[in-house]
């Protein structure tokens, strides 16, 4: 899938979320896009920086957000 195709899917699907913060909800965006572009991969693998990592996780692990 092109970058701008899982950026508009994603931001379609998540950028509604109301997750207390709207860089919650940026992370999410972020990170769905980068698992659809990545289908099939880790959050690890799918990622491009460490810091994108480290987000994806605290965004999971933090008690705010929840399915």
């Amino acid at each position: 899938m092109v970058l701008s195709d899982c950026y508009s899917l994603a931001n379609e699907q998540s950028g509604h979320a109301r997750l207390g913060d709207p860089r919650r909800t940026r992370r999410l965006v972020s990170l769905t896009s980068s698992l659809a572009q990545h289908a099939g991969l880790s959050i690890v693998k799918s990622s491009h920086f460490t810091a994108q990592v480290e987000g994806a996780y605290r965004l999971i692990r933090n008690p705010s957000v929840s399915p």
